[in-house]
């Protein structure tokens, strides 16, 4: 199955829920993999709780050591930053340069030099590794269908580049702390006057993750939002095409936009890492052919699409940078965490035409496969 031989491989020990998870089951990769079981927000939540980012329960390096010499604290960057965006903290960016070219949108206009308003989410590039604190810019006006104007939209600010780097773009976020987050702060001496500065995006031992249950249910749901939007889309299609239309109002109407700025290409480094799977069972449910089964494939969709997808992501794509950057020896050959004994990284094609890839097999008709590359992306000269 894939391409993959599973005869005379090597048992891998593994912790009892990773086996669960490559054996599809546990009752999470069994809901997952079954296309008769809609996907649900309880589900969903409960598999985002699994390995969240987060500075919770961590135990970092304080800023100063004990002569007092400044050294940056081995708190990432993107596990503080989680928690912020996932209370919907109000932030400023003082100054920002566009890494990519600034996009102009029709009947807007910026106010100030400054950004500031509150956080919404985060997000991953699926390609390059960078990654984006989105907020609802409070200093963009934008001018409505009757003419009037309100106050903000949503805006992507990118804080780790393409080429997996810190982006040297911004220089600080101002924020208010809570209680909660004052007390880490202190108790844990990570403030240099009423600063935190940061050495890394994601901490180096985060590259064992992509070898666990959270790791592979997250991945797993990635591939099932993919598979179910993707028939609601369909299920779009084949009710416009039978005549029905949406109502008035129900979908936003895209404003124009127009790029600004020159560009420049760079070539990065970056990785691939997928994880083979059985074919879903079951199957979706159609959606009436009336005007609330057009609504309802409509909305279902961007539920997955740009709502759920992005966080989850957002975590895994955390991941992978981690094992790119701390999981890789010089020659790009994989490290496997000490907890899976037996398994190994071994050369493998798809297909005698296709990329060489590294794969780890997990279960029957599992497995991680990665390899890495040169890319080039546009970016703002």
């Amino acid at each position: 199955m894939f391409g993959l031989s599973w005869k005379g491989l090597p048992e891998i020990n593994f912790a009892k829920t990773v086996r669960e998870v490559t054996n599809l089951t546990n009752p999470y990769a069994e809901a997952i993999m079954d296309r008769g079981r809609p996907l649900n927000k309880k589900l969903v939540g409960a598999i985002i709780a699994q390995g969240i980012m987060s500075y919770e329960g961590r135990n970092p390096k304080p800023a100063l050591d004990a002569d007092g010499t400044f050294r940056t604290t081995d708190l990432d960057l993107l596990s503080f930053l989680a928690p912020l965006a996932d209370r919907g903290a109000v932030v400023e960016i003082p100054t920002y340069r566009n890494r990519r070219q600034v996009i102009r949108r029709s009947g807007e206009r910026k106010i100030g030099s400054n950004r500031f308003g509150r956080l919404v989410g985060l997000t991953s590039n699926k390609e390059a590794f960078s990654f984006s604190v989105k907020m609802l810019d409070q200093t963009v006006v934008s001018s409505t269908a009757d003419g009037s104007e309100k106050i903000g939209a949503y805006r992507n600010f990118m804080v780790v580049d393409p080429s997996a780097r810190l982006y040297d773009g911004w220089n600080k976020i101002v924020w208010n702390p809570t209680a909660e987050e004052n007390s880490f702060l202190k108790e844990n001496r990570l403030l240099t006057g009423n600063t935190v500065y940061f050495k890394y995006f994601v901490h180096p031992n985060r590259w064992q993750s992509v070898f666990g249950a959270p790791y592979l249910l997250k991945k797993m749901l990635v591939a099932r939002i993919d598979d179910e939007a993707g028939f609601y889309r369909r299920e779009i299609s084949r009710l416009l095409a039978a005549g029905i239309r949406f109502p008035s109002g129900e979908k936003e109407v895209t404003k124009p936009i127009k790029s600004a700025g020159k560009t420049k290409t760079i070539s990065i480094k970056t990785m691939e890492m997928t994880l083979t799977l059985p074919d879903f069972t079951g199957k979706y449910a159609s959606v009436p052919l009336t005007v609330d089964g057009l609504i309802q494939a409509y909305r279902r969709q961007k539920l997955l699409t740009y709502t759920w997808k992005p966080f989850i992501q957002f975590v895994v794509r955390a991941d992978e940078a981690a094992f790119m950057l701390y999981g890789l020896d010089e020659n790009d050959r994989g490290k496997v965490a000490n907890w899976i004994r037996g398994g190994k990284w071994t050369p493998w094609r798809k297909t005698p035409r296709c990329a060489l890839c590294n794969r780890l097999v997990l279960g029957r008709g599992v497995a991680l496969v990665y390899r890495t590359k040169t890319k080039t992306e546009r970016v703002a000269a």
